[in-house]
């Protein structure tokens, strides 16, 4: 699944400028005009970059809400490198507090892309490792699995790319610190990919999905242990309206999975009113249906579930007791499901 990574892949990443033909093969840098068509979200292997900022500036004033300039550097080849200047901004309300080095907005809108598939689009989401790298790094990629695991069950899913980082701190005097992340599908992107319209409307509910996908989201969430979200304030979900949508036509496409029970985060606790004590505790927050439409959503899953295992074993990025304890937080779910009485247990005594 993650192919050795082909140099001119780099070249898909945020910034492109016009490529020219370079008559000196010595030369190593280009200058802003670079363009391709490709798509950044297409390839499988990390995109490989550099982040020269304040880093030490970043941590301190990550509650501010206020952009800090950066320099990215993407290394082509041996003799070839992009740079480019960008913006970051740290995001997450409780991330923000909570993690010495909070997420971030990577804000391109003054970088002179070209790219077709980003048009329209000022910024995208990274997500890092939050505290120390030996700790979180494991939760990181545990939380990119979810959208990939996602991406199998519906094509209406937000895609994610990771990367690895190398952050040079000017405020420590170039200090080195290198670790993965990933991004995130910008939701601009999204709408264009699949021809539809992102709606921001509060005042949705449950009742104005599409009944076949919101049953099938809320199932998966609920496989992955995932009851922070909310279709009333658009608590991480995008609704996304499809073809000829009415009154009853949206799709809600869902993110942020780090308080899910499949991650662990060490800070995720569940929603006080719950009656659970721990994210790992599976809560149903999807809507009431009969117990064909359950079936259905449950037959969706089992149908992934050869693709899913394969996902996570073939996944690199993990060790294998990691790998060995997210199947069989998962396999808990299909046994689960399997037994006598399931759905009135666990679904119907808390649909909405």
């Amino acid at each position: 699944m993650f192919k050795q990574f082909f140099p001119l892949a780099f070249l898909l990443v945020l910034l492109p400028v016009f490529l020219v033909a370079q008559e000196d093969p010595q030369q190593e840098h280009l200058g802003d005009t670079l363009v391709t068509n490709a798509d950044l979200f297409a390839a499988d292997g990390p995109l490989e970059m550099t982040l020269r900022f304040n880093l030490k500036k970043y941590q301190k004033d990550k509650n501010v809400d206020k952009y800090m300039d950066v320099d990215l550097s993407i290394s082509v080849n041996d003799s070839l490198e992009i740079r480019k200047e960008v913006r970051v901004k740290a995001r997450g309300n409780f991330r923000k507090g909570y993690c010495s080095f909070a997420p971030f907005w990577l804000n391109i809108r003054k970088a002179d892309v070209k790219n077709p598939h980003l048009q329209g689009v000022r910024r995208i989401k990274i997500v890092t490792h939050c505290n120390g790298v030996k700790s979180y790094q494991p939760l990181l990629m545990k939380e990119y699995l979810v959208y990939k695991i996602y991406e199998l069950l519906s094509p209406v899913s937000f895609r994610t790319r990771l990367i690895r980082i190398t952050y040079i701190d000017t405020g420590r005097k170039d200090k080195l610190t290198k670790s993965y992340a990933f991004m995130i599908e910008p939701e601009e992107m999204l709408a264009e990919r699949l021809g539809g319209v992102v709606m921001k409307n509060d005042q949705l509910g449950m009742a104005h999905m599409r009944r076949e996908e919101m049953t099938q989201m809320a199932n998966f969430l609920y496989m992955v242990g995932n009851s922070d979200y909310s279709i009333v304030g658009r608590h991480n979900v995008k609704f996304l309206g499809l073809g000829e949508f009415g009154k009853e036509g949206f799709t809600p496409v869902p993110y942020d999975f780090d308080y899910s029970g499949f991650v662990n985060a060490h800070y995720a606790v569940p929603g006080p009113d719950l009656g659970i004590k721990s994210v790992v505790e599976r809560y149903y927050l999807g809507p009431c249906r009969e117990p064909e439409e359950y079936r259905d959503a449950i037959n969706a899953l089992l149908e992934k579930k050869q693709d899913i295992q394969d996902l996570l074993m073939e996944f690199p990025f993990l060790s294998e007791n990691e790998k060995s304890g997210a199947l069989k937080y998962l396999e808990r779910y299909y046994l689960l499901c399997g037994r006598p009485g399931f759905l009135e247990k666990e679904f119907r005594r808390t649909c909405r």
